[in-house]
């Protein structure tokens, strides 16, 4: 029972003590003087000595509490622009006593807007205008944001138009129109041949004739172009790594060349291949550990042609999901063709590159991993991911140098670590023996109490 006893009282502290300590602690290089959204390049030590999911991996203060993050693969961003149309409210109309004519309109919409065009829109054709657009200023003023811009419509001659000005980003929702000419003038000329003839000569008389039409330059509406700049996610980016060691073998009575690699926990999404060899196709299988022997991640073709007029032929990667396992294992099925071969660096781990996200708000954060008694990752607010597809960048700060050799658990950790993956066997093992004790010993007292009866 003492055994039992034992057992189950350190397998209950260690189910209820906090974890204690991390692996590794790595200071995080970088300098903040107001919050400010930064991204920390993950290494390939974390890779291989964090757990799956990045459940151990945690950013702490100075303090040392805990500080949100978010663990995302480091993504190339392109950015589209996407447009609306946002109609402004005519408020009123005024003749400039230059000739010209004032509109003042306004945007009722309550959302943040980012203004980059203004349209007229207006039923003439055949016109030529100078169109300011103002913004109100400081003390009750009006202030130019650029020069007038020219208007026209060229329709008599071509289906040539401009009826807006681009805008430098406006956040206004007030503005002042000044429209060169409120009366706009189109000038015609009109040629006539006149023939007269009295019997003997015929005279021809050429009569030019000019029109010149005053109307009013009317404007049915005004609209402005709402543009939203959005943060569109590209590809992964990835790094491929030199394998760090692996042992190769042919089995030359089914025709594989099976390869062990060394992928070091890191997250995988792929192998690339570069055999010496210029003409081949091969069919290859991918594997990792699993319960009981290996399962397959992925199967492909390796192939390569470099043949006279042909144009070059080569698929040399294979892709998986993203996996991370200590070492993979690599089938080439050669068939009755000759084995392929690798130089030093002729096959190459895929490794996408993956970042801390947080906001910084002072100095001197670390970042922590290496935990074997967190079971579940943490659960964040997820804010600056909202941050970054608004197109923002992140500042990006850096680990300091990774320490040498394996990480170290303390004894008291290695102890509740095999107490919580092996607590219950423990205890099972224990109740067995202290039954088992119990049975030797009610064994012996009633061989002793038989002794003593028939003495």
């Amino acid at each position: 029972m003492r055994a039992f006893m034992i057992v189950g009282a350190l397998t209950a502290a260690a189910a209820c003590q906090a974890a204690e300590g991390w692996g590794v602690t790595r200071e995080i290089k970088g300098e903040a003087s107001a919050a400010t959204v930064v991204a920390v390049p993950l290494d390939g030590h974390v890779f291989a000595n964090s757990r799956e999911h990045w459940i151990d991996v945690r950013v702490l203060d100075r303090a040392g509490r805990e500080v949100p993050r978010v663990i995302q693969p480091v993504r190339e961003y392109f950015f589209e622009e996407r447009h609306a149309s946002v109609k402004a409210k005519l408020t009123s109309v005024e003749q400039l006593p230059g000739g010209g004519l004032s509109i003042m309109c306004e945007i009722e919409r309550t959302n943040a807007l980012t203004l980059t065009q203004v349209t007229l829109k207006t039923p003439l054709r055949n016109y030529e205008q100078m169109l300011t657009v103002l913004v109100p200023g400081q003390a009750n003023t009006w202030q130019p944001v650029g020069s007038a811009a020219p208007l026209f419509d060229y329709s008599r001659y071509a289906d040539v138009r401009k009826d807006s000005v681009e805008l430098p980003a406006l956040t206004n929702r007030s503005f002042k129109l000044v429209i060169g000419q409120a009366d706009d003038k189109v000038f015609s000329a009109y040629t006539s041949l006149t023939e007269e003839s009295d019997g003997t000569n015929t005279p021809r008389r050429l009569f030019k004739r000019y029109n010149v039409e005053s109307r009013p330059f009317r404007v049915d509406a005004v609209t402005f172009r709402d543009t939203e700049r959005v943060a569109m996610v590209g590809k992964t980016r990835e790094e491929r790594m030199v394998v760090p060691s692996l042992s190769m073998a042919e089995d030359k009575h089914v025709k594989i060349t099976e390869m062990t690699l060394d992928s070091g926990n890191w997250p995988l999404t792929g192998l690339a291949f570069d055999p010496e060899q210029h003409n081949f196709e091969r069919k290859v299988d991918v594997e990792c550990p699993a319960p009981g022997g290996w399962r397959t991640l992925a199967s492909g073709i390796l192939t390569r042609s470099r043949l006279p007029e042909m144009a070059p032929v080569e698929r040399l990667e294979i892709s998986f999901p993203e996996t991370r396992a200590e070492r993979m294992r690599v089938k080439i099925y050669n068939q009755d063709n000759p084995p392929l071969s690798f130089g030093a660096s002729g096959i190459k781990l895929i490794r996408p590159s993956y970042e801390a996200v947080f906001i910084a708000e002072q100095n001197g954060y670390r970042l922590v991993y290496g935990n074997p008694e967190v079971k579940a990752a943490p659960v964040y607010e997820q804010g600056v991911l909202a941050y970054l597809s608004r197109g923002h960048k992140a500042a990006q700060w850096r680990l300091e140098a990774a320490p040498e050799g394996a990480v170290a658990y303390g004894r008291a950790v290695r102890v509740r670590t095999l107490l919580a993956k092996h607590g219950m066997l423990l205890t099972s093992l224990a109740v067995m023996a202290a039954l088992g004790v119990m049975i030797l010993r009610a064994v012996r007292h009633l061989k002793r109490e038989e002794r003593i009866e028939k003495s």
